[in-house]
């Protein structure tokens, strides 16, 4: 008898831990009467789909599941309309929203999900506002040079704004999952929101506070790995810098936006702390045959001048490092070359309104620029009167 009072006992206790680890998900989708709405788990590797079920005529669902630890999730009724959510054990959600947007749907019940969706609202004002710049931006030619630049100056602090406010978000919710989603926000494929190098430091905090409250999570796991891999490369950054910083004299301070590049040996150079009284920002690419006209035309100006405080900082937007590094050695490329792999999406190509290749600009010893495409003519004529 006594055993069978045990075998009670446990299973009931059993049946307790069952149900504090399940959560419920109900809520009305406005004209999506009988569609499917799918819940998926969002996995290090990939999406895996948790449960489907029919809308009922009403507009009404409700989804049960179990999660022994906070996790990210998609709600669905297509691969291109979803909300993420990030659920933990117990809770009980209550979503309203229309078929046309999941993402923006009234989320109750579920203090995570409500912060993700906050960043990620957010995230997409400020992708809204970078766009309609960027519109304004190709619809002026390059003689409206005093607009552009005010055009540029203001998609950077739209975007030193964005950055602010994702940090102020990290530090007041370190420790919730939340805060790796906006770890890892992008405007695109390729330029993310924490863009500075000293970036990695929120990494490091997120990481491990997450790893104390929550070891077995595998987004925590992949992102104590990250952090790893990021500071490894943080450090080779600061040494080469400190280097450099050593073996150069002090450069003049340039006013223009940055641009953060690797050259050829892997080392990111700035365009901002390049040493030269006179620097040409050129854009180009090798399988543009204009380009490499225009290169050897440069090169009979940087060797005459070069000595005297002529510089080049000329980024690649080739999308293959090989043909990049072939044309360099091929052309014999004497000034400093980096690389944006990201091509014609290049967010510097943006941020400099470059339409077509080649584009240069000269940038003067106040840090300004001075001249926008400038003949050899045009060059010459400037060195001859200000490098003697």
């Amino acid at each position: 008898m006594k055993r069978l009072q045990y075998l009670f006992i446990g299973l009931l206790f059993l049946s307790a831990c069952d149900i504090s680890d399940q959560f419920v998900i109900t809520g009305t989708i406005e004209n999506a009467e009988e569609k499917n709405i799918t819940l998926s788990e969002l996995l290090v590797t990939g999406t895996e789909e948790v449960k489907s079920v029919k809308i009922n005529k009403d507009g009404s669902f409700k989804i049960k599941s179990s999660t022994d630890l906070p996790r990210f999730y998609h709600l669905s009724i297509s691969k291109s309309n979803f909300l993420t959510l990030l659920i933990e054990p117990g809770e009980e959600l209550n979503i309203s929203a229309t078929v046309k947007n999941l993402s923006i749907a009234n989320i109750e019940g579920s203090k995570g999900s409500v912060l993700v969706q906050n960043i990620n609202d957010q995230l997409s004002e400020t992708k809204q506002k970078l766009d309609e710049i960027v519109k304004t931006a190709n619809s002026l030619d390059n003689s409206k040079q005093e607009e552009l630049n005010q055009l540029n100056a203001k998609y950077a602090m739209i975007v030193d704004t964005q950055r602010d406010s994702s940090i102020a978000f990290i530090i007041r919710n370190m420790n919730s999952l939340a805060s790796i989603v906006a770890l890892y926000q992008k405007y695109d494929d390729v330029n993310y929101v924490l863009y500075k190098n000293k970036d990695i430091q929120y990494v490091k905090i997120v990481s491990e506070s997450l790893a104390k409250k929550y070891p077995e999570s595998e987004h925590v796991k992949t992102l104590i790995a990250d952090k790893e891999n990021l500071i490894a490369k943080y450090n080779k950054v600061v040494l080469s810098s400190q280097v450099n910083e050593i073996v150069e004299d002090q450069g003049h301070v340039i006013n223009v936006p940055e641009i953060y590049l690797p050259n050829t040996k892997g080392d990111s150079i700035s365009l901002t702390k390049t040493k030269g009284k006179y620097i040409l920002l050129s854009f180009w690419a090798s399988w543009n045959k204009d380009c490499t006209k225009r290169n050897l035309v440069l090169k009979d100006v940087y060797n005459k001048y070069h000595s005297k405080g002529f510089e080049i900082y000329q980024v690649s937007l080739d999308t293959k490092i090989e043909n990049w590094e072939k044309a360099i050695k091929f052309d014999q490329l004497p000034w400093i070359n980096v690389i944006d792999l990201n091509g014609r999406m290049s967010y510097y190509a943006k941020i400099y309104n470059v339409r077509k290749l080649p584009t240069s600009f000269l940038i003067n010893p106040s840090g300004e620029i001075a001249l926008v495409n400038p003949s050899k003519e045009q060059l010459i004529s400037t060195f001859e009167y200000s490098l003697k």
